[in-house]
């Protein structure tokens, strides 16, 4: 009966035409232009993947497709199956992602369960800490010596002259579709260019082969470090690849350096560095729309990246110490229906990876902001606005946290807690910095000095008129607000009704319809 409303579950693995997508003489193009002449298990690494499944002794693998690679989906499983089956493995398609492409899919891989997972396709670089994974990136086609040209040559007056704003050395980023050719890219640049220069690093696991760069422990996958000697502002940062959520997240995380990027599709450099000022301004404005704000909704993006848990442990104790209220949410793909939802909620903190972690559009009804500009906003007109130190690395805003007073069972005073941004009378009128009037504060819960003690065991006068002395009045205070209140109870006013009886059969037809 099954098979007359849904096709079996081999069908996706045996169906003629999904085999014909996927044969050995299909294009790979959509995994990149450098794989257009290669073999579908030559262009997706099956023999090194499989060597890693078989090395480390992994039975259950999930293997992660984005939407534009699922055509290639059924050979390279049936590729991968075929060769890790004698030992007892059995691998997984995973498709239509819980978060993002770019992330892992931790979610998925737990409800199957898997013990390793293997990722396809364009990735955010984002450590997790639930499984280990396998990167597979596509192949995108450069021209290393034409590259390096045409961003020395617009990058030379920023590192030549006498003034202050000069630069002294190179820090060269390219995108996951070029990091096959890391090597050339290095050797290239280094004999191009006559001062200081690093290279970024992406990391790979210890037991493996890898290029002759070197590789440092980071607290993310993707390491930028200065040439030796020299500081990040000194230098200028050349990027190879394409625009994108990764060029953009390098583009606000290193405001205050020179920045250019080399279109391998365009053939041509350009200078990005001008826009990003105005790119964090909208994030100072996210910052400021923040302060105003009372009810927060911590966002879960992905379940798996490493210390998100910590992190929003930490976020919603430092909520609670400013008398806020905070939610936690985990609604996958984000979108404006899914957080309307959630009307109550004054602005929201996404948790979420190194290139989703940015939401900017102005679709939502509510401020988006990330957790480093929470903790910045609870501040308040203290706290100081430095575009350096912006960042989306879950570890770093950890670090930040801890600098600000708001380590684990840090109990000193917290930033603000005497200033404007907590007075000593929460009635007291907040001045909104994004609308220009007087608003009156929601608090919650208790404050350090009203927190009941076992010391407090002395006798104290009963106030004679039984009046109230104190009301928490931000639950009530917001319904008073709503234009609706729920349905009226009207409990005593009107007399009960008798009963009657009610129709029977089925919507198809009921007995009085016959």
């Amino acid at each position: 009966m099954t098979e007359l409303f849904s096709t079996p579950a081999s069908h996706a693995f045996d169906h003629s035409e999904l085999l014909e997508t996927g044969g050995p003489s299909a294009s790979s193009s959509n995994f990149g232009n450098a794989t257009e002449d290669m073999d579908i298990e030559a262009a997706f690494e099956v023999e090194d993947t499989v060597s890693r499944i078989l090395e480390g002794g992994y039975k259950t693998i999930g293997l992660q497709f984005p939407d534009e690679l699922l055509p290639k989906s059924v050979k390279v499983f049936k590729a991968i199956q075929k060769r890790i089956a004698a030992a007892g493995a059995q691998a997984y398609v995973l498709a239509d992602s819980t978060y993002g492409s770019c992330c892992p899919d931790v979610l998925s891989c737990l409800h199957l369960p898997a013990d390793f997972l293997v990722h396809y396709g364009h990735a955010c670089l984002t450590p997790t800490s639930a499984l280990p994974v396998h990167y597979v990136f596509p192949r995108v086609k450069l021209d290393v010596s034409h590259a390096a040209r045409e961003l020395e040559k617009i990058s030379k007056p920023d590192l030549e002259g006498s003034s202050e704003d000069v630069r002294k050395g190179i820090i060269v980023v390219w995108d996951v579709g070029v990091d096959w050719l890391a090597d050339e890219i290095c050797s290239t640049f280094s004999t191009v260019n006559q001062v200081p220069i690093s290279f970024a690093t992406i990391q790979r696991p210890a037991h493996l082969p890898n290029s002759s760069r070197a590789a440092e422990k980071a607290p993310a996958l993707r390491s930028i470090e200065p040439p030796s000697g020299l500081t990040m502002a000194e230098c200028v940062i050349l990027y190879i690849g394409e625009e994108g959520r990764s060029l953009l997240n390098l583009q606000m995380t290193h405001a205050g350096n020179p920045l250019y990027a080399y279109s391998p599709s365009l053939n041509q450099a350009t200078a990005l560095h001008p826009t990003s000022s105005r790119l964090l301004s909208r994030r100072l404005f996210a910052v400021h729309q923040a302060m105003s704000a009372d009810i927060f909704g911590l966002i879960v993006g992905n379940v798996g990246l490493a210390h998100s848990q910590p992190l929003l442990a930490q976020l919603r104790r430092v909520l609670a110490k400013h008398r806020k209220k905070s939610y936690t949410l985990s609604v996958g793909r984000l979108n404006p229906a899914k957080l309307a939802n959630f009307e109550t909620i004054e602005c929201f903190v996404l948790v979420g990876c190194a290139e989703g972690g940015v939401v900017d559009s102005k679709d939502f009804y509510r401020p988006i902001i990330t957790p480093w500009e929470l903790l910045l906003s609870l501040q308040g007109p203290e706290g100081q606005w430095e575009p350096s130190k912006w960042t989306l690395d879950i570890a770093s805003v950890l670090k930040f946290a801890e600098e600000q007073g708001h380590g684990r069972g840090d109990e000193s005073q917290l930033p603000g807690e005497n200033g404007s941004n907590d007075q000593t009378d929460p009635d007291d009128p907040q001045f909104d910095l994004v609308t220009g009037t007087l608003r009156t504060r929601k608090v919650f819960g208790r404050s350090r000095d009203e927190t009941p003690t076992d010391e407090m065991d002395a006798l104290t006068l009963r106030n004679q008129s039984s009046t109230l002395i104190k009301l928490e009045s931000a639950g009530s205070r917001y319904l008073s607000s709503r234009q609706f209140k729920g349905l009226e109870a009207r409990v005593g006013m009107d007399e009960p009704a008798s009963l009657e009886q009610g129709r029977s059969g089925i919507a198809r037809g009921y007995e009085e319809e016959k």
